[in-house]
């Protein structure tokens, strides 16, 4: 069976980002939007609210990604990087 996504919503993600598996390093790419997204599948319909980035020229879904891991405040992800690197300086 096919399934059918169609975008309800989009609100701005000012200050959000989508944190990817890099080759076991976190990266962190800016997100454009959220958008509320209803998705029918074998007769059943459900909602979600999935990020959004810019991918070239095209805007896409970053948890699409086969190396997504989540979606963070940038504040919280540079704090966290922050933290990382004081601990390495460390040893």
């Amino acid at each position: 069976m096919s399934s059918q996504e169609i975008i309800i919503q989009i609100m701005p993600a000012t200050g959000w980002v989508a944190v990817f598996d890099e080759s076991g390093d976190e990266s962190a790419e800016a997100l454009v939007c959220f958008a509320l997204v209803e998705s029918t599948q074998g007769g059943g319909t459900r909602r979600d609210v999935r990020p959004m980035l810019v991918n070239g020229k095209q805007i896409s879904f970053a948890d699409s990604a086969p190396n997504f891991l989540r979606v963070e405040e940038l504040e919280t992800f540079e704090d966290e990087g922050e933290e990382e690197e004081e601990e390495d300086g460390e040893e």
